[in-house]
């Protein structure tokens, strides 16, 4: 069952399934306001939470953050205000994600990538850093070896595989889509999901927390593994030795810890910052400092 191994444990070792979204609240210091708004996009409307700088005149080019299967930026809520007080942070639906229009096929990798970045150069070109966490850095560092836009990368997380491990992850999302399976009408599907958000939550979540978390995994329903399977079909290795613009890799202590590492070796010149103190949750758990450690990278 797609919904009951995305969602429930089934890539938990690969780390795509270690959601979380622990309870914390804001800095004092004040932070620019997050708005709402939806720009045209080749699939249709594209929803963005924008933080915009009190003076961003001459401000640093805007961040756009990407986010994990089968989230949507909701999962930046604490990071963004706080990274955004020397630039505009733009935290992206992607595609069939949270409030984003499904596309009416699955697209390919690039093709996610290029909807959101021809909508966003519109409105927010020429230049943009581009930040991705876990499938969304997948899409940040395919968009970087392929387009001009993209100034400086940050990856995190990056679920880089060998072809075996991909054939493996493949087979668990890969096939057709039926709603009859996916769910169980006595609602016991939702406790697997329920058990695998709360099994990886960060310290000082509360159950509201994650049921908020629970609820936003059901958003895409059966296409929530639609990104997923789109990059792993392919083979990033390439991708990444491809690329040429100043990256920096951030590697927490997750499951995705050793592809990180494998991920920056075949990057050229790219800079990795290990976090081994902290695991999954780390833009709820760590925003300031994660903000620092992203602001000090983009500045150079």
């Amino acid at each position: 069952m797609i919904t009951r191994r995305l969602f429930a444990g089934g890539l938990a070792s690969a780390s795509f399934l270690a959601l979380t979204s622990p309870a914390r609240a804001l800095p004092e210091t004040a932070c620019p306001a997050v708005r709402r708004m939806y720009l045209d996009s080749a699939f249709g409307q594209l929803h963005l939470r924008v933080a915009t700088p009190d003076n961003s005149a001459g401000a640093a080019p805007p961040l756009v953050l990407l986010h994990q299967t089968a989230l949507s930026g909701r999962m930046f809520d604490q990071f963004l205000p706080v990274m955004a007080t020397d630039r505009i942070v733009i935290a992206v639906d992607t595609p069939g994600y949270g409030e984003s229009d499904r596309p009416a096929e699955r697209p390919t990798l690039a093709g996610y990538g290029d909807a959101m970045l021809d909508a966003l150069v519109g409105k927010f070109g020429p230049k943009l850093d581009v930040l991705g966490y876990h499938t969304g850095a997948a899409i940040a560092a395919d968009l970087a070896s392929r387009r001009a836009e993209v100034d400086r990368v940050v990856l995190v997380s990056m679920p880089y595989f060998d072809e075996t491990r991909r054939t493996d992850l493949l087979a668990q999302v890969g096939r057709p889509l039926s709603a009859e399976g996916e769910y169980s009408e006595d609602g016991s599907h939702l406790v697997s999901m329920w058990k695998g958000s709360f099994g990886s939550r960060a310290d000082g979540q509360s159950l509201d927390d994650v049921a908020r978390l629970v609820a936003e995994k059901q958003r895409a329903g059966i296409y929530g593994g639609w990104a997923l399977h789109s990059a792993l079909e392919n083979d990033l290795a390439p991708t990444l030795s491809a690329i040429e613009e100043p990256v920096l890799v951030i590697a927490p202590h997750d499951g995705l810890q050793e592809q990180s590492r494998a991920a920056a070796a075949l990057i050229p010149g790219a800079k990795i910052e290990e976090l081994p103190e902290v695991a999954y949750g780390l833009f709820d758990a760590i925003p300031d400092r994660l903000a620092e450690t992203v602001r000090a990278f983009l500045s150079r």
